[in-house]
């Protein structure tokens, strides 16, 4: 056999796998649906419409694309999120497809935060142990902290699930809990009717370390927060 006749072999292959990568991208480009919103208090769960054509998306038009992986595993994560579904087999097909998109993806700070997220709730007797963060927690928090340090759309949801998880006692996750705090107070004034329905949910610990936070950047929102005990 002839070097060219072994080169066309080799690379008919090769241009059919390009072909089909660039194919692929182009359709989820044009043809993608909307993206699915972040799952916050005021945000409704997505459809179950919306869960199958997202997993239809990722995993048979480009599966290997990690931001068709990532809206996947938040569609899943937004319905068991708004329901009780967090400790049940849709919570658990959560946390694996956010797991997978996590897999080729590893810095999208969204899924290390709906991590932390399914894991609170598909446990919430562990979330600490004697005052102690419990790492399942505590680590993927640390994970979305470190890829998107200043996400404001993450910064609320983030600050809540610390407190909530009694992590504050992790040096990391209480520095970078207080610089959410700060934020919120400097740059997203927006945001502080959030901090201050925190403020009603958390412990007393967890109180306590908001009010020395926001003592330090607005002393006098100190005073709004105590309104709200």
């Amino acid at each position: 056999m002839k070097p060219v006749e072994k080169f066309r072999i080799f690379a008919l292959p090769v241009v059919a796998f390009v072909a089909w990568i660039s194919l692929s991208n182009l359709a989820a480009e044009l043809l993608r649906p909307t993206a699915v919103v972040w799952p916050t208090e005021i945000n409704s769960a997505p459809t179950s419409n919306q869960v199958s054509s997202a997993g239809w998306w990722a995993s048979t038009i480009a599966p290997f694309r990690s931001d068709l992986k990532a809206e996947y595993a938040l569609a899943l994560a937004g319905q068991a999120l708004k329901s009780d579904a967090a400790k049940t087999e849709t919570g658990r097909k959560a946390q694996e497809a956010v797991v997978d998109a996590l897999s080729i993806g590893p810095h999208d700070s969204r899924m290390w935060l709906v991590l932390a997220l399914l894991r609170a709730r598909s446990n919430p007797g562990n979330s600490a142990v004697a005052g102690s963060s419990n790492s399942q927690v505590a680590e993927p928090l640390k994970m979305s902290y470190l890829t998107g340090p200043n996400r404001e759309e993450l910064i609320p949801t983030r600050l809540t699930a610390v407190i909530a998880s009694n992590s504050l006692d992790d040096a990391d996750l209480n520095e970078f809990a207080r610089g959410d705090v700060r934020a919120i107070l400097t740059r997203i004034p927006d945001q502080r009717q959030t901090l201050m329905n925190t403020y009603t949910r958390a412990s007393t610990a967890g109180k306590t370390f908001l009010e020395d936070s926001a003592r330090a950047y607005d002393p006098r929102f100190v005073d709004s927060l105590r309104g709200k005990k």
